[in-house]
Parts: structure tokens; C-alpha cells; sequence
């Protein structure tokens, strides 16, 4: 269950939770659309939403609003039937054209924009900018035990650590601890706004406990600290590893297991350290950066797939001829 979770939050298997959409044309000329000179060189950038700030969030959403109803407008007297889903792709496209022309910026901070504002405009949390509600019904407590307290357990026993020890240690019957992992898990698929999952993921890359787990310890050798202490600070070392083990899944190999056994790294581990770089990204969105990452796990994920194929005797189609 762990397992399966964590790869939908850090990207291994992970189904697109957010539509992107191309650019519509820009309709004939039945309004135009007003330039906006700001006169900035450099724009200076609200910290919580990223709007510029030499203009109103205000103004900003009554602008997107103009062009997209032109928009839509223009195709309905055209004879073009609009659903749901059209009507929200215009908006996407405007809210990207405006926030790019207002700002004189580049894709990167357009990019930035969105993950900040991903809750009020698309409905869906974004890690790195987590809005909570404080009614939210899907974050009460079950059994008393809130999300953060979950997050925690979760993270003792996916170290390694057995869930009768943390039951002993949260002071209640191993039964409460089958309800917990039944409810959570289902209220993350039930919340389409992914905040409960997403604020998981935040919990689990924080390394979150609770005082009566403080003393629930996974064992860890010197090398596996060493490596985990390097996976926290060495991006490349992590998307090596990342790589490694897709590739040792691919082979019939227990991923995780292989990481523990290779590099004393456990899966909890793994996971927060995932989801602290996938956090630090998001906020830090660098499409350049990005790319190369993604080669880079990409070009370790073959060596190690050699590797693996190697040690099974090679892939079954090494043989053939075509």
C-alpha cells in the first residue's frame, strides 16, 4: 500500500491530475486585445501569490475574464458548442497569456504562477503551496488521530519498524491503526483537490513525528546515514537512485529492498527525500534544470537496466535477429 501511495506522490505511475492544454488561436477581429505595458524592468512579485506587484489580483482576473468571454463569445456566434471542459481551457490559455504579457516573463515563472494559484484556479493542491481550510471535512481527525499524527506512524513503519511496536507506542489496539490506514487512504481518493494527499506528502518530506514516536527508532548503519545524508544534498546522487530503482522494478526486483540492501536507505527515507526535492522544484520550478535531471535519471536508469539484464542471464530479445 506504501509503496503504490508514495509513486503517485513522487511520479513513478503517477496519472496526470491537472489537463494542459494548447493555446487556442487568437479570435479574428472581433475585439482587440489590449497590450499591457507595465514600463518594468524588473518585476517585483507578491511572495504568497506571485502576481505582480504593479498590478491588482483584481484586475488581473477581470482582463482574463474580458479576453476569454470574447473568446468564448466568438465561437458560440460561430455556431460552436462550448462544454465545461472548452470553456476552462480558454481561461487556462488567457490566465497563461496575460500573467506572460503583464510580467515580461518567461515560461519558468509562468510556471511558478500556476503552482502558487493552482488551488484557486484549477481546484487542486500543488506541493510546495498547500492551502488548508480549517473545515475541511475530509482532514478531521479519525480515532483522534489527525493527518500529521498518520503521516508520522506511516513514516515509523515504512522504515522498517513494526506496526504492533507503534500501535504499543500510540497506546491504542492494532485495530484502531487497520481503520487509520482504511480512512486516510480513502479520503485521499475521495478529496479532489488533493489536499489531503498533497499535505501528506508535505508531512512525509518534513519528517514529521509525535512525542510518542520520538523514541521509535528504525536501525540504520553508518554507510546507510552516510548515503542518506548525501541523498538529502547531491541531486544527481538522488536521481541516480531514483533511476536504480525503476530499473530494478522493471526486472522483477523489489525497488525499495534493492535500495535498502545496496545503499541502507529504507523506504520512508527515500520517500521523504523524494518528496523534499520534489517540493524544492515546484517552488523553484527551472525547466532547464528539470530537463537535465530527467536525462540524467533517464541515462541511469539503462546502465542499471544492463546491470540488472546482465545479472539475469540477459533480456530475452538479445538473441534475436531482425
Amino acid at each position: 500500500m506504501f509503496k503504490k501511495l508514495f509513486g503517485s506522490l513522487t511520479g513513478d505511475n503517477k496519472k496526470e491530475t491537472q489537463n494542459h492544454y494548447e493555446q487556442p488561436e487568437t479570435p479574428n477581429d472581433n475585439y482587440e486585445e489590449d497590450d499591457y505595458d507595465n514600463g518594468y524592468q524588473e518585476v517585483e512579485y507578491d511572495p504568497e501569490t506571485l502576481h505582480g506587484t504593479h498590478y491588482s489580483v483584481e484586475d488581473f482576473d477581470a482582463e482574463v475574464a474580458r479576453r476569454s468571454e470574447a473568446w468564448i463569445q466568438d465561437e458560440r456566434d460561430s455556431g460552436e458548442n462550448l462544454d465545461e471542459k472548452d470553456i476552462q481551457n480558454i481561461y487556462f490559455n488567457y490566465r497563461r497569456t496575460v500573467y506572460t504579457e503583464w510580467n515580461n516573463c518567461d515560461s519558468d515563472q509562468m510556471i511558478r504562477f500556476e503552482h502558487a494559484n493552482s488551488l484557486k484556479y484549477s481546484g487542486i493542491q500543488t506541493s510546495g503551496f498547500v492551502k488548508v481550510d480549517d473545515n475541511n471535512p475530509y482532514l478531521e481527525p479519525v480515532h483522534g488521530v489527525d493527518l500529521r499524527t498518520y503521516t508520522a506512524m506511516c513514516l515509523k513503519i515504512s522504515a522498517g519498524v513494526d506496526y504492533l511496536e507503534v500501535c504499543k507506542a500510540m497506546g491504542f489496539e492494532p485495530a484502531i491503526w487497520e481503520e487509520l490506514n482504511t480512512i486516510w487512504p480513502q479520503r485521499m481518493g475521495e478529496d479532489t483537490s488533493f489536499t489531503v494527499t498533497t499535505l501528506f506528502g508535505q508531512y512525509y518530506a518534513e519528517n514529521v513525528t509525535v512525542p510518542q514516536l520520538e523514541n521509535v527508532k528504525a536501525e540504520i548503519s553508518a554507510e546507510g546515514q552516510a548515503n542518506l545524508d548525501r541523498l538529502k544534498t547531491d541531486r544527481y546522487f538522488y536521481e541516480e537512485l531514483a533511476g536504480a530503482r525503476q530499473a530494478a522494478y522493471e526486472y522483477g526486483l523489489d525497488g525499495a529492498q534493492w535500495i535498502l540492501d545496496n545503499f541502507g536507505i529504507n523506504l520512508a527515507d527515500f520517500q521523504s527525500v523524494a518528496m523534499q526535492w520534489l517540493t524544492e522544484q515546484n517552488q523553484n520550478w527551472n525547466s532547464a534544470d528539470i530537463t537535465e535531471y530527467h536525462d540524467y535519471q533517464q541515462a541511469k536508469q539503462k546502465e542499471y537496466a544492463a546491470k540488472f539484464a546482465a545479472e539475469q542471464g540477459g533480456n530475452i530479445a538479445d538473441d534475436v535477429n531482425f
